[in-house]
């Protein structure tokens, strides 16, 4: 009997460890942590600490390039930054606005050639990384920024907060760059 409940615990453990491993593995081999925040590869070829959001928006704006032939982005952690503030500053000013997103951008160190800017905000189902990424990719104008070749480096930052009245709403700012 105690044999036989020492190889459940054995296999049960097993299954664990299995289990895990493959959710690492489906993960794309990036490293996870407690609250669900991840790394990513930065531009040069560091490690950036993600939140889950923003993670899961970067493999959904890879995956749409990929499966057009185009590079990857990589994340620039200045662009990263002036992303997550930005999301931010939506927030906490209850507004909606692109601004001056080229002297953003400098402000916080990106000497850009180009730019561009897709942002969005949801609460619930419509605040996911999935939800955001289908509705700029139905739009003409943000669309164009995820596939544009010149782009390669990009910031992608959440920022969850009260906006409009509602709560646990989860905005979005995805700067796309190229340097000159």
């Amino acid at each position: 009997m105690a044999a036989r409940r020492c190889a459940s615990v054995v296999l049960a453990t097993t299954v664990v460890a299995v289990v895990a491993a493959v959710g690492v593995f489906a993960w794309g081999a990036e490293e996870a942590d407690a609250r669900g925040n991840a790394t990513a590869r930065t531009c040069g070829g560091g490690r950036i600490d993600l939140k889950a959001n923003e993670k899961r928006a970067l493999q959904l704006h890879n995956r749409a390039r990929e499966q057009r032939n185009l590079k990857r982005l990589c994340v620039h952690p200045k662009l990263q930054k002036a992303a997550r503030a930005h999301s931010a500053t939506m927030i906490r000013k209850d507004r909606f606005f692109h601004g001056s997103v080229g002297k953003r951008l400098k402000r916080h160190g990106y000497e850009w050639k180009t730019y561009g800017e897709n942002i969005a905000g949801g609460s619930g189902r419509l605040g996911t990384p999935e939800s955001i990424f289908k509705r700029w990719m139905k739009s003409r104008t943000h669309r164009p920024n995820i596939l544009k070749r010149g782009f390669r480096e990009v910031g992608i930052g959440t920022a969850i907060g009260t906006f409009k009245g509602k709560k646990r709403y989860t905005m979005y700012t995805a700067d796309f760059g190229r340097r000159r």
